[in-house]
């Protein structure tokens, strides 16, 4: 029995549908590859959960004992208060290191994925992009650990107060006018902190992604520039408008009140702006010069 012919309709409708399944398709792999890469490193992490736990809570415990040793704090605890609280959180903590310890495959799937729309010449870059993507995302994290995480802590823990309820002058001493006075509001109290492991992780971790996905700024940009969606020029007229976009989401961003993160996020995203019109002028000019060369390589093939 002969099947009837397709008509035309239906054959131009199934090549419409061909590349989108194979879209799909594709994004279905990559995900898949990216997930099993974060898997096996959440559970390499999992097994170093201790040292891991102990390393991401250095910033607090070095500006509480710190404090401690100046009196004001007693020495530093932290607590949890469900009984699966500190397996939750350490669980937790493995998969922020699987993040960024799988960072190179959920990078290379990421490139994998989007490659098939980009010329020969653009998916030689693979590799670089690929590397520097991974040193950016975890330079931010580590800009996060390093500058903004110690000063933040020291800020939050300055709210604690051994002796709540006193008139003090603005050096902490019991005088007014360089005479003793005891002016007492109520009796004596303290102000002291006792915090949770899983509120400490969740700020912490928050800062540490937030820095490390901000970080990519000049590689998305050299990206976009590189598929000509943005130009050098029109980035640098932006710059000033950009300036005070990056202070508004510095504050927007970042968690709470924290002075010291809005302003290190907005220093941040400015100095990566910039350093991403320098990455668009790098990567116009390779798009320039390729062009050049394959326009002499028609020219002398038309002769």
């Amino acid at each position: 029995m002969t099947m009837p012919a397709a008509r035309p309709e239906e054959t131009v409708e199934d090549e419409r549908r061909m590349p989108f399944t194979e879209h799909l398709s594709e994004l279905r792999l990559r995900l898949r590859n990216s997930v099993l890469g974060l898997l096996v490193a959440t559970m390499v992490s999992y097994m170093f959960r201790g040292p891991l736990f102990a390393l991401i809570a250095r910033p607090l415990i070095q500006a509480w004992s710190e404090a401690s040793r100046q009196g004001a704090l007693p020495p530093p605890e932290m607590v949890f208060t469900s009984p699966v609280e500190a397996f939750m959180v350490l669980f937790k903590l493995a998969l922020l290191a699987g993040v960024f310890l799988a960072s190179p495959i959920i990078f290379h799937q990421l490139w994998q994925f989007v490659s098939p729309g980009l010329y020969d010449r653009e998916k030689r870059l693979a590799l670089p992009l690929v590397i520097v993507s991974v040193l950016l995302f975890v330079g931010g994290g580590l800009f996060a650990y390093i500058f903004v995480l110690p000063k933040a802590y020291e800020y939050f823990l300055g709210y604690s107060d051994p002796s709540m309820g006193i008139i003090r002058d603005v050096l902490g001493r019991q005088e007014l006018w360089g005479h003793k006075v005891d002016i007492r509001i109520t009796e004596s109290f303290a102000i002291k902190p006792m915090i949770t492991m899983d509120e400490y992780f969740g700020l912490t971790s928050t800062l540490l992604l937030l820095f490390g996905a901000v970080f990519e700024l000049p590689m998305l940009l050299g990206m976009l520039a590189m598929l000509g969606i943005v130009s050098p020029g029109g980035l640098w007229r932006f710059n000033r408008y950009f300036i005070l976009i990056a202070f508004v989401a510095g504050a927007v961003l970042t968690p709470g009140d924290l002075v010291v993160g809005q302003l290190a996020m907005g220093g941040a995203l400015t100095v990566l702006y910039n350093l991403s019109i320098g990455v668009a002028v790098i990567m116009g000019w390779r798009k320039r010069r390729a062009a050049a060369a394959a326009a002499a390589v028609g020219e002398e093939a038309a002769r």
